[in-house]
């Protein structure tokens, strides 16, 4: 017996035990009754315990659901218990995934095609390509306009001739009995998830953003105590936003715009100040450069500003340059094309002997090192050679 299609709230209850078949190392269980829901119709399994030992699957075959355990239990009564506060979770958002496709098809002719509730996220996909923000906030309203107002939600088993008389989304393709779910006067759909009595159990839903999938809308949504915790989480970031930037809620958008505005305009700056740095030390360098080479190991440098200074010095002079970074553990060599060097090759034959990683073409080389051991070796090698 399915004790959560008579009634989805029933979290403690006993049972007998029928049967229990080892199987590679565990027990699938069978219940003379069962609250635990087995996975189907987008709706994950139930979490629980039988006499305190963990259910750490449930399977389902030929009719019959098997609690999966690690050891076999000796006993012929059992206490059974699942985790209802997962349980009321999925029952909440099933529902009102119900209820919102439901509305999706009344108000705009966008008929669900798929269905995920999953612990990280929730999503329908539905038969519409393109969604603005209206078209969000006019569903979004009238959903929880719906919610508010608490309408009845029931469940029955009807056979498939019954079924056809009903405003059913869609027939489900079998001919035994068909258990319905209705959101009395709004929406009747065949399914065996475990849902609320009264839409207002739901709490609240929130479409939380949209994306194209395919030729379908993906529609993110949350509802009920999930929804709860991530306002939560979002309040705490928004509130931190309102210590930090010193202005009200109201006006955090206008002041992050405002902040970007001057990040932009000060990385423009300092990328100029940046270039004529390295303007100035390529030129220091050329100054003390010896027997065609320019070789310098820099210690605050970081790898994006000797490619710069590498840049300046090929264009001032032919010298083999040997420039690395402590820093990033990053080395280069390079030259201006004038030398028979093929800077990329040796780096291709050379680099994993020093446990390196890179290349690059003939004029310029670039090569990255786990230790600045590895680093300083791999330069001496290039210097010797």
């Amino acid at each position: 017996m399915r004790l959560y299609y008579e009634n989805p709230y029933i979290y403690e209850w006993d049972a007998k035990i029928i049967n229990q078949i080892e199987k590679g190392g565990l027990y699938l269980t069978e219940l003379s009754e069962t609250a635990f829901y087995p996975e189907g119709g987008g709706q994950p399994r139930d979490f629980g315990w039988i006499d305190g030992i963990e259910v750490i699957d449930l399977v389902e075959e030929d009719g019959k659901i098997y609690h999966v355990v690690k050891e076999k239990i000796n006993k012929r009564t059992v206490k059974c218990i699942i985790d209802f506060e997962r349980r009321f979770d999925h029952m909440q958002n099933h529902t009102g995934q119900h209820l919102l496709s439901a509305v999706f098809l009344e108000m705009y002719n966008a008929p669900t095609n798929g269905f995920h509730l999953g612990d990280d996220y929730l999503t329908i996909d539905i038969g519409l390509e393109n969604i603005n923000e209206e078209i969000v906030l006019n569903v979004e309203n009238k959903v929880n306009e719906l919610i508010f107002k608490n309408i009845p939600v029931k469940s029955y088993i009807v056979n498939l001739e019954e079924a056809k008389k009903l405003p059913l989304r869609k027939l489900p393709p079998t001919d035994v009995d068909i258990r319905i779910v209705e959101i009395e006067g709004i929406d009747y759909s065949p399914c065996c998830g475990t849902h609320v009595r009264s839409l207002g159990e739901i709490g609240m839903l929130k479409i939380l953003k949209t994306e194209k999938y395919k030729n379908m809308t993906r529609i993110y949504f949350k509802c009920g105590k999930r929804l709860l915790k991530d306002f939560q989480e979002k309040n705490t970031i928004i509130n931190s936003l309102i210590k930090n930037l010193f202005v009200p809620q109201s006006e955090i958008l206008i002041k992050f715009d405002s902040l970007q505005s001057e990040i932009k305009n000060l990385t423009k700056q300092l990328n100029s100040l940046k270039e004529i740095n390295a303007e100035f030390i390529a030129k220091d360098l050329l100054v003390e450069s010896k027997e065609n080479k320019i070789i310098k190991i820099f210690e605050d440098k970081s790898f994006e500003e000797l490619q710069t200074i590498a840049s300046k010095l090929t264009s001032l002079t032919s010298d083999l340059l040997i420039l690395a970074s402590l820093k990033d553990k990053k080395v280069i060599l390079a030259h201006n094309g004038s030398l028979d060097i093929n800077c990329g090759k040796i780096f291709k034959e050379e680099l994993q002997k020093f446990n390196g990683r890179g290349g690059g073409s003939p004029k310029f080389a670039q090569g990255s090192f786990e230790t600045a051991q590895a680093l300083n070796d791999f330069i001496d090698f290039l210097i010797k050679h």
